[in-house]
């Protein structure tokens, strides 16, 4: 269990937040907090779907809290779950070692700006640090400015850039 009391994070102050595992009871909410990422991807991506993926089927959500090479962590603020971060361990077949993939990690608007996010990335990076992993890697979309910050605080670096062409009537974005 990860518990901060006053915890200094840049500019704001991380205080009564709670960092702990999700356990299967946080479900529901945990869903609720994914299909707003969905929301805010399909925002940023026009190539992404507004409507809940795979990634927000309860299901999946529960296999990961539950799984041993999987983890999900959430932060809980004023007695509410406010933000989640969920990853797994793998050993890609072109990597050398086992990696750690941060999948989401989401925190309710009205709580962002308060470290809340690095004290979940920090939760993850833990966890890996247990599990024996090399390296870490998360998928950050090129305008979301704030994670992109997030992230780069804590040592992450840029090592390829996704590129995409759109055909057809599709509405053309920009790489991300």
């Amino acid at each position: 269990m990860f518990r901060k009391g006053k915890l200094s994070c840049s500019k704001a102050i991380l205080e009564n937040v709670k960092i702990r595992h999700a356990t299967e009871a946080d479900l529901p909410h945990i869903v609720k907090l994914s299909e707003k990422l969905g929301k805010d991807e399909s925002a940023m991506d026009s190539m992404v779907s507004p409507l809940p993926s795979e990634f927000q089927n309860p299901s999946w959500i529960l296999k990961n809290i539950k799984g041993e090479n999987t983890v999900v962590f959430v932060a809980e603020a004023d007695g509410k779950i406010v933000g989640y971060s969920l990853g797994w361990v793998s050993h890609p077949w072109s990597y050398k070692a086992k990696r750690g993939y941060i999948c989401d990690c989401f925190v309710e608007g009205a709580y962002r700006r308060r470290g809340i996010g690095t004290a979940l990335v920090r939760a993850m990076l833990e966890w890996f640090k247990s599990k024996g992993v090399d390296c870490v890697e998360a998928d950050v979309y090129s305008s979301n400015i704030p994670s992109l910050t997030l992230f780069r605080s804590l040592g992450f670096r840029e090592v390829s850039k996704r590129l995409r062409l759109v055909f057809g009537n599709s509405q053309t974005h920009k790489a991300t």
